[in-house]
């Protein structure tokens, strides 16, 4: 059985050693394996995209197999990734999400992704700028965007403060600032507002944490001036 070794969560042949009686260089027996891996099963295939480049890959992201294509979606270069935003398999989109980068990302939300999974690692890994438009986005999901409020900037929670959902704002309020939560205590007590009532305590602990940060901030800056007085 050939060893194998855990690539982004796939199970890889590991890229045997050149016999030494072959009378090929290095390079072309990596080659060789290659175009042999290439047209061979889908784990063959898989290690193919693990280790080859542009060549493997433009022989392998319209692959039968979802897997093989999967391994492109967080192996490839940017260009055949992009090649893969209308991939009709949630999970290879997924993939990309997670590995791609942000212009494959952006490419899911301008389409319309629609698949919560996706949506959410878009917000997880993708920069502040995605982050931004992942809110645009999903404004009209306001569950999703509660789920993924813990990976949101603070530009994302200002605004999500405006959100006409409540519960949207109370959930943005426990990432945002003690303005954001006082702003959550304030809301009226009705049965639209009992994400509200139910956080309280955590409202009110996340304003005692962001003060002890204030005032340890505050000591810090008060020492040093000390310091700073003694020493001229």
């Amino acid at each position: 059985m050939q060893e194998t070794k855990i690539v982004r969560g796939y199970r890889v042949l590991r890229f045997p050693q050149k016999p030494d009686y072959l009378p090929i260089t290095e390079e072309e027996f990596r080659r060789e394996t290659l175009a042999a891996w290439s047209r061979g099963r889908y784990r063959e295939k898989i290690a193919a995209v693990i280790y080859g480049g542009e060549q493997e890959w433009e022989a392998l992201y319209k692959d039968e197999d979802m897997e093989v294509r999967g391994a492109v979606a967080c192996r490839a270069s940017e260009e055949y990734q992009l090649k893969l935003v209308n991939e009709p398999i949630s999970a290879i989109r997924d993939l990309l999400a997670i590995y791609g980068t942000d212009k494959a990302r952006l490419a899911l939300l301008e389409q319309g992704e629609p698949n919560g999974d996706v949506l959410y690692n878009i917000a997880k890994f993708g920069s502040t700028d995605i982050r931004h438009r992942f809110v645009d986005a999903v404004w009209d999901r306001p569950t999703l965007l509660m789920k993924c409020t813990p990976y949101l900037p603070a530009g994302c929670i200002e605004k999500l403060m405006g959100h006409p959902d409540t519960d949207v704002q109370v959930k943005a309020a426990l990432y945002g600032t003690i303005d954001h939560c006082g702003q959550a205590l304030m809301l009226p007590k009705s049965i639209n507002n009992l994400l509200a009532t139910f956080l309280r305590p955590n409202l009110l602990e996340r304003i005692a944490e962001l003060d002890e940060v204030a005032w340890s901030i505050h000591l810090d800056k008060t020492k040093t001036r000390k310091y700073e007085t003694m020493e001229l």
